[in-house]
């Protein structure tokens, strides 16, 4: 530290072969790899389950998701039908980015958002909790990115760290939010040609 190294680092925002390829290069220098990818990660962002987290599981680093809670949509702040006002993200600008309010209001999202909500009415807790209790559990992620803006916000998101989710309550959610991908090379064709390959056809 006083001599002005890096001991651990990590990456944000990669794809899985540059992931792989900095890891790789870094084994081929001799020097130190990566420790983690910070990739955006939740109920409403799941595309990085068909290459970037296997890259991540297979080079042995650490997940670290950021916007856990797609930019406050799955804690439940946002209606259908109803543009968002006020002191929130969207409420200060609905054309915000990713998660602009027009561009992400789909059908998809409104049916996540009401697993979520339903499960969380049903276990007593928040929604923020149930979205993040299940980001936190997804093979590879060590820890998550908390954006709270206020003290009762990050309570309530501390509180999904302790909140386990049931295998059908996963089920339900991950169902849901399949981001069902076409059919090659993460859909069920590309699936099929992977496994006759590793069964030994061509």
């Amino acid at each position: 530290m006083h001599a002005g190294k890096v001991r651990y680092y990590g990456l944000s925002n990669f794809t899985g072969w540059q992931l792989t390829k900095a890891v790789y290069l870094a084994r081929a220098l001799n020097i130190a790899g990566p420790v983690t990818l910070q990739p955006q990660y939740s109920l409403l962002v799941r595309e990085i389950e068909w290459e970037i987290v296997p890259a991540v599981v297979d080079a042995g680093l650490g997940l670290l998701p950021w916007s856990p809670l797609g930019g406050g949509w799955l804690s439940g702040k946002y209606q259908r039908d109803q543009r968002p006002v006020g002191a929130t993200r969207l409420g200060e600008d609905p054309d915000r980015g990713m998660e602009a309010y027009d561009r992400r209001g789909t059908r998809r999202t409104w049916e996540v958002i009401d697993a979520v909500q339903k499960i969380a009415g049903q276990r007593g807790v928040s929604m923020a909790e149930v979205a993040l209790a299940w980001v936190t559990a997804r093979p590879g992620v060590t820890s998550t990115i908390l954006g709270a803006r206020t003290v009762g916000q990050l309570e309530t998101n501390l509180r999904g760290a302790d909140l386990r989710l049931t295998a059908e309550e996963t089920a339900a959610l991950d169902a849901v939010s399949d981001p069902q991908a076409t059919d090659y090379p993460y859909g069920e064709m590309g699936v099929q040609q992977r496994d006759r390959r590793l069964a030994g056809g061509s």
